[in-house]
């Protein structure tokens, strides 16, 4: 497979950076972007992106591929998704270049619009590792910023929809000199990052401000003024609502500290929901000088800028921050909710997906693997099933009870998993040895393998593949059930621990046992088979006779639910993998006489 095949040339050696499956998808994106664009362009990139972001800025020599897309010459929607995908790259060239693209009055507002938040993208998320803005790149990317917020600052209009957001990510003293002179203007991008001197001017024109913007510009006025906000959090009060009064109490006991008690104590007094606020009174006296929210977004805007080491412990300490005040009240942005679960997956810790999933259900999908494997940790089996029914998680929620000792529920929760997946196969064959079965737990590990990743046109290799040999070499903590599959049965064993204290016990019911018999079974008598790729050689009227009299059924499409297929003569690739995921298994001459 060689991905140079398209408008870009990729050397071989940029390639190794990255997987297997990786490097096939990448040449299919390549080869459209060689001709006119289209929706499947599009989507095939932004899947290529989502799905490969963990790797991909890897290899640094792949922004070339945006270099090309952001070219004046290309498509404007071709321009915008190489902005996107320079993401990935943030170099000091790719700074330059996206800056050259976001001053640039000629080019079309979208990419113009998407260059300014790639400029301002300083969130390491699901990049590799090795991905991290140098201090060199940002103050290439900030100059950029500036320069074009001064030009609307001077138009007296925002015309970048994205500037705003992007200058959340940036700590600079021309920005603060930007805000000081428009507060009102540039209210979206007052968050975490902001001058004492910036800070005054805010306070003093903070009447302009729309309502959405107030709460963000109070805590970071007091964030950046310590002590001498108090005065100005109590001007004013008795004019505000009774909210946002108590909310500028709260503000100026945390940097006040008890002396601020008092006023505070006034205002609730009368209140019939007093003791929360009480609470939250409590938490601001024991952390001095802290305002959480602000203090976990300065990190959350700049994960790509610390270096790799460090990242776990800083998004660990910053999902705590924003985290803080919902014991309290919920948030009233959606928005830190999203960053709080950004920082969860960050540092990696299931007790604290547990924690953002408390306070804040609808991120369950967010954290949704941490969040499966904290309820197995801790033996919430019931919990786990629930959940991992409705995020679509059943492979990975029953992953991890067989790993807990539960390995009756996890082939019963299995049993309802629509892929088959590495966590899925491992669920099964280690759900099984804990069940007393290790005779089925064999056979899945030796007959019913999860597919391969596509690595060319070939064929779908057998599993373990390139892809996933090559993954267990260098990322064998990714994805343990992958890794534990690859390495074989002992590997396998090896996760297992015992059922948590107090864990909820396991499933009575045997079913999910014999349902994987039945599987592994291979019957044929009331299946479904699927008659895949083209039949030249092979007699295909014989073979339909033969899966009807077998009791079976034949379908015109690769539908999930297919329980079987043939593979005819040919057949593309990727239709054998679209069956084999959904776990439908090929019918060989063992199982119908008439298969040659």
């Amino acid at each position: 497979m060689n991905a140079s095949s398209g408008p870009v040339p990729i050397a071989p050696a940029v390639l190794e950076a990255i997987p297997h499956g990786l490097r096939y998808r990448l040449a299919d994106v390549l080869r459209l972007l060689g001709d006119e664009p289209s929706d499947l362009l599009f989507e095939r990139l932004r899947r290529l992106q989502a799905e490969g972001a963990g790797w991909l800025g890897a290899a640094p020599g792949l922004a070339d591929v945006g270099y090309w897309m952001i070219e004046p010459a290309r498509a404007a929607e071709v321009r915008r998704r190489g902005c996107i995908w320079l993401t990935l790259f943030p170099g000091e060239d790719t700074a330059r270049r996206l800056a050259t693209v976001a001053c640039d009055p000629s080019a079309p507002l979208p990419v113009r619009d998407q260059a300014v938040w790639s400029l301002g993208y300083r969130q390491a998320r699901t990049a590799h590792p090795s991905v991290r803005w140098s201090d060199a790149a940002v103050a290439i990317a900030d100059d950029a910023l500036i320069a074009i917020a001064a030009t609307e600052t001077a138009r007296g209009a925002i015309t970048l929809e994205q500037l705003p957001l992007a200058l959340r990510h940036v700590d600079h003293a021309g920005l603060d000199r930007l805000i000081a002179a428009a507060p009102a203007l540039w209210g979206e991008a007052i968050e975490c990052f902001l001058g004492a001197d910036a800070a005054r001017a805010v306070w003093a024109r903070f009447a302009d401000l729309g309502d959405g913007h107030r709460l963000r510009a109070m805590r970071a006025v007091t964030a950046a003024l310590g002590a001498e906000a108090i005065p100005l959090l109590r001007a004013g009060a008795a004019e505000v609502s009774v909210d946002e009064r108590l909310e500028r109490h709260c503000l100026a006991l945390s940097v006040g500290g008890e002396a601020e008690l008092g006023p505070l104590e006034d205002e609730l007094r009368p209140l019939q929901y007093a003791d929360t606020w009480r609470q939250r009174a409590r938490w601001h006296l024991a952390h001095p000088g802290v305002i959480p929210t602000v203090r976990g977004l300065r990190v959350a805007r700049t994960t790509a800028r610390l270096a790799a080491a460090d990242r776990a412990a800083a998004c660990a300490g910053a999902a705590d921050d924003l985290g803080a005040l919902t014991a309290f009240a919920r948030h009233p942005e959606h928005y830190l909710y999203t960053m709080w679960g950004w920082m969860v997956r960050g540092a990696g810790d299931p007790a604290r997906a547990r924690a953002l999933v408390s306070a804040h259900p609808e991120s369950q999908k967010l954290v949704r693997d941490l969040y499966l494997r904290d309820l197995a940790s801790r033996g919430r089996v019931k919990q786990l099933t629930a959940a991992a029914q409705s995020l679509a998680g059943a492979d990975v929620g029953a992953f991890w009870l067989a790993v807990h000792g539960r390995p009756l529920a996890a082939l019963e929760l299995a049993a309802t998993a629509r892929l088959q997946t590495p966590e899925l196969v491992a669920a099964r064959a280690l759900g099984a040895y804990r069940a007393g079965r290790a005779d089925l737990a064999a056979r899945v590990l030796a007959e019913d393998l999860p597919p391969s990743e596509i690595v060319d046109d070939d064929a779908l290799p057998p599993f373990p593949g390139p892809h996933e040999r090559w993954l267990t070499e260098r990322a064998p903590d990714e994805r343990p059930a992958r890794t534990a599959l690859v390495r074989g049965r002992d590997a396998l064993l090896a996760l297992a621990e015992p059922a948590p204290a107090g864990a909820e016990p396991d499933t009575a019911s045997l079913d999910a046992t014999a349902a994987l018999l039945r599987r592994l079974g291979r019957g044929l008598p009331g299946s479904t088979v699927y008659l895949a790729g083209e039949f030249q050689h092979m007699d295909r009227g014989a073979i339909e006779r033969g899966v009807e009299a077998a009791g079976a059924r034949l379908v015109n499409g690769p539908f999930p639910g297919t329980d079987y297929y043939v593979h005819g003569d040919w057949c593309v690739v990727t239709t054998i993998a679209q069956l084999e995921r959904q776990g439908a298994r090929r019918l060989r001459h063992a199982d119908l006489e008439v298969i040659p």
